[in-house]
C-alpha cells in the first residue's frame, strides 16, 4: 500500500472516531433501569394492612397500585416500598410505576376485607368531668387510609368538637347536654363502645360580679358567673330572695325586704356559690347602741355599735354627752363629739356632780340609710 493510502486512510479513521465521541456526547444519558418486584410482605390482610415492597430500581417511583387501585406510599430506598392496602382495594397484583416503566408482581395480594377494620376502645381519660372537658379516648382504627373517624359520642349524644390524634388515640370535648354513659366512636369500619361510663359531673356555682353594687330593697341585681342552672336559692346577706335563672352564666334577682349589706349566695344542688364583693343595701334604717364611760376629772368615753354592722353608722357619727344635776332640774347638752372610725369616742367635761348620759342621735346618710337614735345607761358622779 502507498503511503498516500495510508494516509487517507489514518484520515477517515480519525473522522469516524470523532463522529462516534460527538455522538455519544450528544446522546441522552439512561442510566436508570425499569423497575422490578421480587417479593412482598405480608401476602395478605384486610384494606390498611402495611405491606413491605421488595424490588429493584423503586427509588423514583410515581404510583403505587393494589389491583389498580392507587395506594399512598413511602420510599424507602432502591429496593423497599412501604405502601398502606387502600380502600377499594381488591385480591390482585401489586404495580409499582417509576418514569422508567412499570413492574407488577407475579403473585397477588389477597384482600381479606374490603372495608375498613372496626374500631376499638381500650380505655379514656379523664373518666369524669363536668360539661366541656376535654377526655382522651384510646383504641385501635381511629383512622387509616382512605377513612376516618365520623362520629364521637357521649352516651349517644354526639361530641361537637373532637380531634383524631392518631389511629390509636381520640381527644374529644363533652358535649352540652351530655349525661353519664358510655363512650362510642363511629368510623366506616363499625363503632365501638366504650366498657366503662363517663360520668358527667355538675361543678358548683360560681360568682364573678354582679351589678348593681348598691341599691334600696326591691333593686333588680344581675348576677353573673356559671354553673347557675337548677338554682334553688339566691340570698343577700343571708335573706331569700326572688330570681329568674336567665341562662347558665346570668341570674336576675330582687333585693328583699329585710336584707341587709352582705354577700350574695347562689346555691344549687351541687353546692353554693358566694360574691367576694358585698352587696350594699340602701335606705334601711340601722338600730345602734351608745354606751358611756365616767372616769375622774371628768373623762367620759363610749363606743357606739350598729346591731347589723353597717358601719356607716358607726364611724364619725355625732354623739351627745348630757347631764342632769342630782337634785333638780332638766336633761341639758354639755358636748357634741364625733366618734372614731371604729365607732369609739372620749372626750374631757367640765368636773361636776350630777347624772349623765350619752345619745347617738337620729341620722339620715346620703345613701338614704337612716341610723337609728340609741341611749346609754345613766350614770351618777360625784366629783
Amino acid at each position: 500500500m502507498s503511503r498516500v493510502s495510508i494516509r487517507g486512510l489514518a484520515r477517515a479513521l480519525s473522522v469516524v472516531a470523532v463522529v462516534a465521541v460527538v455522538a455519544l456526547v450528544a446522546a441522552p444519558a439512561s442510566w436508570a433501569a425499569a423497575p422490578t418486584i421480587t417479593s412482598f410482605s405480608p401476602t395478605s390482610g384486610p384494606v390498611g394492612t402495611t405491606v413491605t415492597i421488595y424490588g429493584t430500581d423503586l427509588k423514583d417511583a410515581t404510583a403505587v397500585t393494589f389491583s389498580g387501585t392507587s395506594a399512598t406510599f413511602a420510599v424507602n430506598g432502591f429496593t423497599k416500598i412501604t405502601a398502606p392496602v387502600p380502600a377499594g382495594a381488591t385480591t390482585g397484583p401489586i404495580s409499582v410505576t417509576t418514569p422508567e416503566g412499570t413492574a407488577t408482581s407475579s403473585s397477588v395480594f389477597t384482600v381479606t376485607s374490603t372495608t375498613a377494620p372496626a374500631p376499638t376502645i381500650s380505655s379514656f381519660s379523664p373518666t369524669s368531668g363536668p360539661v366541656g372537658t376535654t377526655v382522651t379516648i384510646n383504641g385501635t382504627n381511629f383512622s387509616g387510609t382512605g377513612f376516618t373517624t365520623t362520629s364521637v359520642k357521649f352516651n349517644g349524644v354526639s361530641a361537637t368538637s373532637f380531634t383524631v390524634n392518631s389511629a390509636t388515640k381520640i381527644t374529644a370535648v363533652v358535649p352540652s347536654g351530655a349525661t353519664t354513659g358510655k363512650i362510642s366512636v363511629t368510623t366506616p369500619g363499625g363503632t365501638a363502645t366504650s366498657a366503662q361510663r363517663f360520668t358527667v359531673t355538675t361543678a358548683k356555682p360560681t360568682i364573678s360580679s354582679f351589678s348593681p353594687m348598691s341599691g334600696p330593697v326591691g333593686t333588680s341585681v344581675t348576677i353573673n358567673g356559671t354553673n347557675f342552672t337548677g338554682t334553688t336559692s339566691v340570698r343577700f346577706g343571708g335573706v331569700s330572695a326572688t330570681f329568674v335563672v336567665n341562662s347558665s352564666t346570668k341570674i336576675t334577682a330582687v333585693v328583699p325586704a329585710g336584707a341587709v349589706t352582705g354577700k350574695i349566695t347562689v346555691t344549687t344542688p351541687i353546692g353554693t356559690g358566694t360574691s367576694t364583693a358585698s352587696f350594699t343595701v340602701t335606705g334601711l334604717r340601722h338600730a345602734r347602741t351608745v354606751s358611756l364611760n365616767l372616769r375622774r376629772h371628768l373623762r367620759v368615753s363610749g363606743m357606739v355599735t350598729v346591731t347589723d354592722g353597717f358601719a356607716a353608722c358607726a364611724s364619725g357619727v355625732p354623739v351627745l354627752i348630757q347631764r342632769h344635776p342630782l337634785n333638780a332640774g332638766t336633761w341639758r347638752t354639755i358636748l357634741r363629739v364625733s366618734t372614731q372610725t371604729t365607732g369609739a369616742y372620749g372626750a374631757h367635761v367640765p368636773n361636776r356632780s350630777g347624772r349623765y348620759r350619752a345619745r347617738a342621735v337620729k341620722v339620715e346618710l346620703s345613701s338614704g340609710d337612716i341610723c337609728g337614735r340609741a341611749t346609754s345607761e345613766t350614770k351618777r358622779y360625784r366629783r
